[in-house]
């Protein structure tokens, strides 16, 4: 057996800290035993637009007469990430279940909570968390703890931003999206308020975490951003990221996408952002349309004399439509409505990700159980490659009489091909023993957590044992796709949970227990973040990497149940 060693991250510069249709997929040849399966997402009540021939301008809050997108918000941190998120989700939400309200008219039909994704993506499992069917008790532990710092009043997760992919994984876990419309316990604890203290938090307790969703998760997708970079750093346009987030807009997709701010290179007036510059990502939007013909001179700036200023004005027209979080902002005497047009050639467009939630009427279940042991939401996938035969496996013991009709794994190259079999009754360190229920392929056009349906649903008891086992190649290698991250700050720790029992890997004819690599993994992780910390200054800032900052997580494998009876 040969391994070809390679980790990458998930997407170009998320490393870089910020202040998911399973769509298109395409089925693959199949065998009589290995049906060919695609996974796209329920489609509401909309025009088709053909995808190969776009019009010219969208803009989600003008579909067809109708408004999708939810009102600007006002963020009080750095959690600018967040409530990107969060209208995306809103958006991609209502546009499923074709809750528009009048073009020009406010949709508030649903507000999706920023404070409940920017609290529990960095406050890891307590023994208060475990619930059947979501926690199980031996991921006790897993994620982030910040709490040293929040006792020494340092920086703590809502002041300092995040990465887009771990939502991905936050959603995909159960958690969430959330309506700040939920009561617990008499209160409102996930409204936001951008007038309150900075002492606001949230219980580390099942009945707060593990509230019901307001929209179940189906896909997220990391597409190709806009702006790229050549060999020596330079800034290169890259057409197949602006064509990516078309597509995803006009299936009624809001896009987050991270931008630099706080650059010289907006035009107030004509509310117009372009930058030429060379830093670092520092803010995060949600984009909700785009308009091909958008006048490049909008973008121009001029100094005090009236003459250009040089660099001003991008190669050609067009434009992204950006929905910010500033509330209705002030430049140069002018309240705008917090949207703002930026070029396609902005040198600074990246990270961008999709969501995709099922519409209301066509979900099979509301009510799920989760088994799943990779809890650290993380943005960071290693992907190591293999020339033979290579598969993952998560083998679970259901806890309660349910009924097994999905499952949801990351892929972390976009055109992976992932067979899925699925077994019962299986061996405690053999997962590809016992009864083959079903097997099929899928393939992927993103990156990203997927949620597949099974072709039927198979009941379990409590305390059977099933496994589910993946087979991801990219192109002619089989690859072992494994997360892991290190922690953002001093005063934080991270921790990934793998027991004995839980991931298997199968390389060379045989299965091994992934709680048996968790050095090699570590090792493997380690290297990489290292060389990108050596080559560049886009990994991760201010933290001095060394092997103690670092976890990794048991396979990206979830199986999705129904409760019995539900």
């Amino acid at each position: 057996m040969k391994k070809i060693f390679a980790i990458m991250l998930i997407a170009a510069n998320l490393a870089v800290m910020l202040t998911g249709c399973a769509g298109s997929v395409k089925p693959t040849d199949a065998t009589e035993d290995e049906p060919a399966r695609t996974t796209d997402a329920a489609v509401s009540e909309h025009r088709t637009i053909d995808l190969n021939n776009l019009p010219s301008k969208f803009d989600l809050r003008d579909v067809d007469g109708k408004n999708y997108v939810t009102p600007v918000k006002a963020q009080r941190w750095g959690d600018c990430w967040s409530f990107a998120l969060a209208g995306a989700a809103e958006t991609a939400y209502l546009y499923a279940n074709d809750l528009g309200v009048p073009a020009g008219e406010k949709n508030d039909k649903v507000n999706f909570s920023e404070k409940y994704i920017a609290w529990y993506m960095f406050h890891g499992m307590t023994k208060d968390d475990v619930v059947t069917g979501r926690v199980r008790a031996s991921q006790v532990g897993e994620g982030f703890d910040p709490s040293e710092a929040e006792e020494a009043s340092e920086m703590t997760p809502y002041f300092i931003g995040g990465p887009f992919v771990q939502t991905a994984n936050l959603f995909g876990c159960g958690f969430g999206p959330v309506d700040e419309s939920v009561v617990v316990n008499g209160e409102l604890p996930y409204a936001y308020d951008a007038e309150a203290s900075v002492e606001w938090e949230l219980p580390l307790n099942a009945a707060y975490r593990s509230t019901p969703v307001a929209a179940l998760f189906r896909d997220s997708r990391v597409l190709p951003t806009p702006a790229k970079t050549d060999a020596d750093g330079n800034y290169v346009f890259n057409r197949e990221g602006v064509d990516a987030i078309k597509k995803e807009l006009c299936q009624g997709h809001g896009v987050c996408v991270a931008l630099n701010a706080q650059n010289p290179g907006y035009n107030g007036k004509k509310r117009a952002s372009y930058y030429s510059g060379d830093e670092e990502p520092n803010h995060a939007v949600l984009v909700v349309g785009y308009d091909d013909d958008f006048p490049k001179e909008k973008f121009t700036r001029t100094e005090s004399d009236g003459t250009e200023v040089e660099g001003s004005t991008p190669p050609e027209n067009g434009a992204l439509i950006i929905k910010n979080s500033w509330g209705l902002t002030s430049f140069d005497g002018d309240i705008d409505d917090g949207y703002v047009y930026v070029s396609y050639y902005d040198h600074c467009l990246l990270a961008a990700l999709s969501y995709v939630f099922d519409s209301d009427r066509e979900a099979k279940h509301t009510a799920q159980n989760f088994d799943q042991y990779d809890l650290i939401m993380t943005q960071w996938y290693g992907s190591s490659e293999y020339e033979s035969e290579t598969k993952m496996a998560n083998l679970f013991d259901a806890e309660a009489d349910e009924s097994l009709y999905q499952i949801e794994y990351r892929t972390c190259r976009p055109d992976a091909e992932v067979t899925y079999e699925i077994y019962k009754d299986v061996e405690k360190d053999s997962p590809s023993s016992g009864t083959l229920l079903e097997k099929a392929v899928n393939t992927h056009p993103y990156a990203g957590s997927h949620v597949i349906d099974l072709q039927n649903e198979y009941p379990l008891k409590k305390g059977e044992s099933y496994a589910v086992v993946l087979t991801v190649k990219h192109g002619s290698q089989y690859a072992e796709v494994f997360p892991y991250s290190l922690k953002f700050f001093d005063g934080m720790t991270v921790k990934g949970v793998i027991n004995k029992g839980e991931s298997f890997l199968y390389t060379d004819g045989k299965w091994t227990d992934m709680a048996e690599q968790k050095d090699s993994l570590l090792e493997r992780a380690y290297e990489q973040q290292s060389a990108e910390s050596i080559a560049s200054d886009k990994a991760v800032p201010d933290i001095e990497i060394d092997k103690k900052t670092f976890a990794v997580d048991n396979y990206p494998i979830k199986a999705i149940s129904a409760p019995s009876g539900k």
